[in-house]
């Protein structure tokens, strides 16, 4: 009699599913643009939200630092804010503009000696050139469709970020002066019988979107220096700093991240190969080094920063990227990991609860 009420209650559950997905099909179908609309107007919260998040994780160890030594929390944060503009400063001026110059240099030069190089490889093989001839209009800097660049784009474009610029300094004093306070404001409206479990899930989710946040920036600090020593070693000279750079900040998507940043020097490399250690075989050593660098990031790099909370499989964290990617674009790629985290945090609670009853009772003295 369970089995068939467990199977009947399953099979309630899948129609709901069904149910659900049709309607989201059907609202799709006949508010698409509107729907389209609303998650424009989310993201344009959510990504400056996202980064004060970020960042305030970051700086959420010298805030405790200085709050021990300063009384009042909203003078701790003006002090981090000075600092963090401080050393912000200090980068753009020691490496920032560098980077900057370099990656001018590579738009408007070695761009076009990488696509020179590409037709001529190309042109023996009618096959080969076909497809490159297909492709070359999407992957020459000076011809862009006017369909995907316009006006209204562009305008849309600047104005989003200006509001990032602006909203992101707002969200991050208020993050850090005032994180407890809202949680605690959240957790007045949840009814007191679940008031325990939220909190010890907030606690959780917390020691999940830290340990991913702080992880990751490490981790993309660790693999720009250690591709930016490789490349010097390679002979790419002043490039290094940039491919380097690209390629610890592209570290942000796993897996996929690490393969896009290895193709700018791996192409760069192919035009210049007399002035490079290795020669025209430069690009196995930098296929090989992204190889290394890659395996020792996830397993030893990532373990030991992020710890087991943010262990996820590989499949995981890529359909992860796929869905949250797709629904929320930019903002759902750096947000993917910690959500799925939490979603795993929260599955094991609810399943460490279930396991608590059946546990027999130790017998007493």
């Amino acid at each position: 009699m369970k089995n068939s009420e467990k199977r009947i209650a399953l099979l309630q559950k899948l129609g709901i599913l069904a149910l659900i997905l049709i309607s989201m099909k059907y609202l799709s179908d006949l508010f698409g643009s509107q729907i389209e609309t609303l998650f424009s107007a989310i993201n344009a919260i959510v990504f400056p939200l996202v980064v004060a998040l970020f960042i305030s994780y970051l700086l959420a160890p010298i805030v405790k630092f200085i709050d021990k030594r300063v009384k009042k929390r909203w003078i701790s944060v003006i002090i981090v804010f000075i600092l963090m503009f401080f050393i912000i400063a200090l980068f753009i001026i020691l490496i920032g503009n560098m980077i900057y110059d370099q990656a001018v240099i590579f738009v408007s030069r070695d761009w076009d000696n990488i696509l020179e190089y590409i037709q001529n490889f190309t042109e023996n093989n009618a096959r080969l050139t076909e497809i490159y001839e297909s492709l070359s209009s999407y992957i020459n800097l000076d011809t862009v469709s006017p369909v995907i660049i316009n006006v209204v784009n562009i305008f849309r474009s600047v104005a989003s970020v200006v509001v990032s610029i602006v909203l992101i300094p707002v969200f991050l004093f208020f993050i850090l002066n005032d994180k407890e306070r809202i949680f605690n404001g959240f957790l007045v409206v949840v009814p007191k019988k679940h008031q325990k479990h939220i909190k010890e899930l907030g606690i959780r989710s917390n020691t999940v979107i830290e340990k991913y946040f702080n992880g990751r920036f490490t981790s993309m600090l660790i693999m720009s220096i250690f591709f930016t020593i490789i490349f010097f070693i390679f002979g790419f000279r002043e490039r290094s700093i940039f491919f380097g750079f690209t390629l610890g900040f592209l570290d942000i998507v796993p897996y996929i991240g690490g393969f896009i940043g290895m193709l700018i020097p791996l192409l760069y490399s192919l035009t210049v190969p007399e002035a490079l250690l290795f020669g025209e075989w430069t690009f196995i050593a930098i296929v090989i080094a992204n190889i290394v660098g890659q395996a020792l990031q996830g397993g030893i790099i990532q373990p030991w920063i992020m710890g087991r909370e943010v262990s996820l499989h590989p499949l995981l964290v890529l359909s992860s990227f796929i869905f949250f990617g797709a629904l929320f674009g930019v903002t759902g790629i750096i947000l993917a990991i910690p959500i799925t985290g939490i979603i795993k945090v929260t599955f094991e609670y609810f399943y460490e609860i279930k396991q608590v009853p059946l546990e027999k009772p130790k017998p007493t003295k």
